[in-house]
């Protein structure tokens, strides 16, 4: 086994006495495979498209069934039910609003990526 020397960022050997409270940090180099890490972020954006993509799914079913109860409710005089639903109803709106704006942000990002494989 090679001893390998370190050095900290004066430029010093990091070995001495001079280690200690005050002295450089000692910046070790690790190699480092990009294209690896392009594949493992690639993976990950995929898996978490497809998450966002089933929640946009599961809030877009949520409306839908809100909206056929704010129908039926809209026949009546419930003015306080029908408020809230409407309230709920804003709410899912924006939150399929932020999912279809993260669901693009991965797209944009990832799209050439994932033409490749």
């Amino acid at each position: 086994m090679t001893a390998t020397s370190v050095t900290d960022l004066s430029g010093r050997d990091a070995s001495g006495p001079h280690l200690g409270y005050g002295s450089g940090v000692a910046t070790p180099t690790v190699p480092f495979d990009y294209a690896e890490k392009e594949a493992s972020d690639s993976l990950q954006a995929a898996y978490f498209r497809g998450a966002l993509a089933d929640q946009r799914v599961l809030i877009a079913a949520e409306l839908v069934r809100q909206t056929r109860k704010l129908n039926g409710l809209s026949t009546r005089t419930d003015a306080v039910a029908i408020s809230q639903l409407r309230r709920d109803i804003r709410a899912n709106e924006v939150e399929c609003r932020d999912l279809d704006r993260m669901i693009a942000a991965l797209d944009r990002r990832f799209t050439a990526l994932w033409a490749n494989q």
